[in-house]
């Protein structure tokens, strides 16, 4: 009975630390429709390789594939406990919540509202935004369109930073030299059209060139480098606040029912009142900020 009472311990503590390692990792929310589709292609590839392993290890007797199985198994019980982490966050749940499908009877309850619950909240506390200047990069979408955000009065074009100083009455800003001559469609935009004031001497690595705000600064980087403008996760692109994140291999794009007018329509729209959400794929979702732009 002890052996028994030491090994239910330990299998405790391994799926506490299983699970945490997992809901480490993972990020976002998948809707419910998403779900339904990838968990089935999920367990139905898993048997129908399981059949096929078992086939080849006892009709032509190759272990080969028994032993891959056994690795892509740890690979598939991974990729299944993030999507169930994944669903849960969508309810607005903590990822813990897996923990409770070990637990007869409550464990029936969480299974079902994993399948058959509808999310209530377009937005919610588990939501992470996708990282809007590598998605321009890697899309060929830049440097065409640029990628703002702000800090206080400090503010970021394309990851470099703009401090904000004050002198005699004067507002300017300062930025990295380095790092504004690795971006030279930015470096060369500011040189033409800002006027720079002479910086004492430095350090090469922390000499900065500043440029004079004459009040309309900011507001001319948004309009000639067509910015996206980043805000608590939303991205301001033509005046519209839309909040993009993945939903699996997909991405949904969620934005107040004031700016419907200006979303072209990709898919169906999910509405909660407040919000209203559409389903894109990726290229979907490359034509839309080029529309935007």
């Amino acid at each position: 009975m002890d052996a028994m009472r030491k090994m239910d311990i330990i299998s405790i503590i391994i799926s506490l630390i299983v699970t945490a390692i997992v809901i480490h990792n993972t990020h976002g929310r998948i809707s419910r429709n998403r779900y339904w589709k990838i968990e089935i292609t999920m367990l139905a590839g898993f048997i129908f390789y399981w059949a096929f392993a078992v086939i080849m290890l006892f009709v032509f007797h190759l272990s080969l594939f028994w032993g891959l199985g056994f690795i892509g198994s740890v690979i598939f019980i991974y990729k299944y406990w993030q999507l169930q982490i994944l669903r849960f966050h969508d309810l607005n749940y903590s990822g813990w919540y897996c923990l409770f499908g070990h637990v007869p009877i409550v464990g029936l309850y969480f299974l079902y509202i994993r399948f058959s619950k509808k999310r209530t909240a377009l937005i919610n506390e588990f939501d992470e935004s996708i990282d809007y200047l590598s998605f321009l990069r890697k899309n060929s979408l830049y440097p065409e369109i640029s990628f703002l955000s702000t800090d206080g009065v400090d503010f970021f074009v394309n990851g470099i930073k703009f401090e904000y100083r004050k002198y005699n009455n004067h507002v300017q800003y300062e930025v990295s030299k380095i790092s504004l001559e690795e971006n030279k469609v930015l470096e060369e935009y500011c040189k033409k059209n800002f006027k720079q004031t002479e910086n004492a001497p430095s350090y090469a690595e922390k000499y900065k060139i500043s440029f004079l705000d004459e009040g309309s600064l900011l507001e001319n980087i948004k309009r000639d480098l067509h910015a996206m403008v980043y805000k608590d996760g939303f991205v301001l692109i033509n005046g519209a606040e839309v909040f993009i994140r993945k939903n699996y291999d997909l991405y949904d794009i969620v934005y107040k029912r004031e700016f419907s007018p200006q979303i072209k329509l990709y898919s169906a729209i999910e509405d909660d009142g407040e919000y209203c959400c559409q389903t894109l794929t990726k290229q979907e979702l490359v034509n839309l900020i080029k529309v935007f732009a």
